[in-house]
């Protein structure tokens, strides 16, 4: 039997809170909650995209539309764009990162995302530890290793799109002797590194002096 949190809701806000978390997370592939509505929306929304794998894709649509809400965006990006993204994945679809406590009240926060995806914070976050890694001119370690064939096993042209990834990370963050010698990313709190992943997503401008609108 599983046990709900119950989220200090009635049990009708608590379904209007889930669909609405679930429809956000399908349309911007990451939020921002409490750590207990993550774990919540992860739980929430590996259901609705576990519904793609159904034969009976109509009534596939029919579960899924009553647990969504702006059904005219979030049903063709559930079965036309994640349904096809994990057809080899039997689940595992999202995952959560614990964030620093939430400012004023110290709740515990966390980021909700959908992996093999573009905005994906640990396929980002892996290619900057080995950006630095190879800059300083170190052999990847073996949980970095094992952390990047998980990131790229499922996903499609993975290992270039890494590369790709890896060069961008070395151009934007360790482009001189300064940046190499500096602490390892993993040290770097998440909340900070989710503001550089943004950064990392913007073109690479030639000269490596000239900062980033």
């Amino acid at each position: 039997m599983v046990l709900h949190r119950h989220l200090s809701r009635t049990a009708s806000h608590r379904r209007s809170l889930l669909k609405n978390l679930a429809s956000d997370l399908l349309e911007k592939e990451s939020i921002t909650t409490t750590w207990a509505k993550a774990k919540e929306a992860q739980s929430f929304t590996e259901r609705i995209i576990s519904y793609t794998k159904m034969e009976n894709q109509e009534k596939a649509r029919s579960l899924a539309q009553g647990k969504l809400f702006r059904q005219g965006t979030t049903l063709p990006k559930l079965f036309e764009e994640l349904g096809p993204r994990y057809k080899t994945r039997n689940g595992g679809y999202t995952r959560v990162l614990k964030l620093e406590p939430r400012f004023g009240d110290k709740a515990p926060q966390a980021i909700v995302e959908l992996v093999d995806g573009e905005r994906e914070i640990k396929f980002w976050l892996c290619a900057r530890i080995v950006a630095r890694l190879e800059r300083q001119g170190l052999e990847i370690d073996e949980t970095t290793q094992r952390n990047v064939d998980k990131l790229v096993r499922f996903r499609e042209n993975g290992e270039q799109e890494f590369r790709e990834l890896v060069e961008k990370a070395k151009e934007l963050f360790y482009s001189t002797e300064e940046s190499i010698a500096l602490r390892p990313v993993n040290d770097i709190k998440l909340n900070t590194t989710r503001k550089n992943i943004v950064m990392m997503q913007r073109p690479v401008k030639s000269d490596p002096t000239v900062k980033s609108e």
